[in-house]
């Protein structure tokens, strides 16, 4: 991954905002990652990443989204953030490790916490703490 300082201090910030919405409101702003999409799209558009590449992360998180909105319960907020960070994260394995790290984070911590499945687990801190993580190392 070749991601500039820049861009990774200010998708820190986005994620940031966006976890701590997340977690008082249980709603993601759409204008939030409306603009880190526009953030990255910025990164995109500098670096050498084809468009094909582009067009196949987009691919695969509508295809994520299928199976998380149906089976896992995700939220549309969630699923609207991993798009900026599929392209932040720049790889369908990245991305992959992402999400694997954030819902086993997120499902240990329900357990731990005892959440029911009714109620609502705010999901946004779990993806950009996996998606950081995965980013740094």
């Amino acid at each position: 991954m070749q991601q500039s300082t820049l861009e990774v201090v200010g998708a820190a910030l986005f994620l940031l905002v966006v976890s701590i919405t997340d977690i008082r409101t249980l709603r993601i702003p759409n204008r939030a990652t409306a603009l880190f999409l526009f953030w990255e799209l910025l990164f995109i558009g500098a670096t050498d990443q084809s468009p094909l590449r582009i067009v196949g992360l987009s691919l695969l998180t509508a295809l994520l989204w299928g199976v998380l909105a149906l089976y896992l319960g995700m939220g549309g907020g969630d699923f609207k953030l991993l798009f900026p960070l599929a392209l932040l994260l720049r790889s369908p394995v990245h991305l992959f490790y992402a999400l694997t790290l954030a819902a086993t984070s997120g499902g240990l911590l329900s357990l731990v916490m005892r959440y029911r499945m009714t109620q609502a687990l705010p999901f946004a801190p779990f993806l950009a703490g996996a998606a950081l993580i995965v980013l740094i190392f």
